[in-house]
């Protein structure tokens, strides 16, 4: 029999992760924390559950942690307005996993562990920076799981993410922007969730992997795409150069033995 795994946030990617789960034959539970969403997970094949983080947890937790793996896929906000409210909701998720059988975890996290010097970073040039958005440090959440000596945690950080209803260019559309020739990392969703299905079905926990698709567009040439897609105007591009990071993802592709569905985010834009 396979594992049961448990998909905290069927959102964007959580929704046809737990959709795919479903039809290659794993029992899944799915979390949402709006009730309209309840009917929609179950007509996936999910059990469903209301579920929020606000930030001790609320709902059935313990119903929902009774899983081999747990998926954890909600993204940082300020919550409460209280200082560190993602850090505070992950901490109080995390004494409810202890209390579970919870043993294997997939975490979904940032490339923005990593500083932007012009260069290219590998898994191992992850610092503590503090996102001005959320006052999170990807880090100290990733350490959090990785360094619990009862969980295998693997942690997959994304790049900027493409793909369904997400066009970056919405959000700079008629704004300036710099850097306009400088490199940006992309994922398409499809990517993400074939790389999610591989390390499940080959057990890969227990690892840190950055996933992000082979070529680097410009700012310019992404987010110009973009807008023309969504019949908008692009942004004011600035030329004067930008920080920016080079993701690497060799080790991914080497551990899963992957090919990108779509190496080259220009082309995803259109999918």
């Amino acid at each position: 029999m396979k594992e049961t795994i448990s998909i905290l946030g069927c959102g964007w990617l959580g929704m046809p992760l737990g959709e795919r789960l479903v039809n290659d034959g794993y029992p899944v539970n799915g979390s949402t924390t709006r009730e309209e969403k309840r009917e929609a997970i179950s007509s996936a094949g999910m059990n469903p559950y209301i579920i929020g983080l606000s930030p001790e947890p609320q709902g059935d937790i313990q119903s929902f942690l009774d899983t081999d793996i747990l998926f954890i896929n909600i993204p940082p906000s300020k919550g409460d307005g209280q200082p560190n409210f993602y850090l505070r909701q992950m901490q109080e998720l995390l004494k409810n996993i202890e209390q579970s059988r919870v043993k294997k975890i997939i975490l979904i996290s940032a490339t923005s562990v990593y500083p932007q010097n012009n260069d290219e970073v590998t898994e191992e040039d992850a610092v503590r920076i503090e996102s001005p958005f959320s006052d999170t440090a990807w880090l100290d959440i990733e350490e959090l799981f990785t360094q619990h000596e009862d969980l295998k945690t693997t942690v997959l950080r994304f790049s900027g993410l493409i793909g369904g209803e997400y066009q970056p260019g919405r959000y700079f559309s008629g704004k300036e922007l710099g850097g306009a020739d400088d490199p940006v990392n992309m994922i398409h969703r499809e990517d993400c969730l074939q790389i999610i299905e591989q390390i499940i079905a080959k057990n890969l926990f227990g690892e840190v992997f950055n996933a992000s698709a082979d070529e680097h567009p410009t700012r310019r040439q992404l987010y110009t795409r973009s807008c023309e897609i969504m019949g908008i105007a692009p942004p004011i591009f600035i030329d004067k150069p930008m920080p920016y990071r080079l993701v690497n993802c060799d080790k991914l592709k080497k551990a899963l033995n992957y090919q990108f569905v779509y190496p080259d985010p220009l082309e995803a834009l259109d999918v």
